[in-house]
């Protein structure tokens, strides 16, 4: 037997080892990321504080569009840094709270 032209039919194709390393490499940024992918943002009116809130980092702009569709009047946003959505809900609770804006009814008692 000839050994000068191996078999090669049984080796993997380059394509396949580049989505099995891609595979891989987003299994293990899902088991290890901190979820840091929700935001905490704040809507005022006439300068006056009307409504805090949290919604994915990737959709603030939707969230924003369906409050108006919604009659929530604001003028002005901001929104703060992505954090794991535990952390956002517990802060957002601690700002209804604290502050009792007009549209917030969770937590505003």
């Amino acid at each position: 037997m000839n050994n000068l032209y191996p078999n090669t039919q049984n080796e993997p194709k380059p394509i396949v080892q580049l989505g099995a390393l891609a595979l891989g490499i987003y299994a293990l940024n899902k088991l290890f990321s901190t979820g840091h992918d929700t935001v905490n943002y704040t809507l005022w009116h006439r300068r006056k504080l009307v409504y805090h809130g949290i919604c994915y980092a990737d959709r603030i702009e939707k969230r924003l569009d369906e409050h108006e569709r919604n009659g929530l009047y604001f003028d002005e946003y901001d929104h703060d840094h992505a954090k794991p959505r535990e952390n956002a809900a517990k802060l957002e609770k601690r700002l209804i709270q604290k502050d009792r804006p007009k549209y917030n009814y969770q937590h505003n008692y």
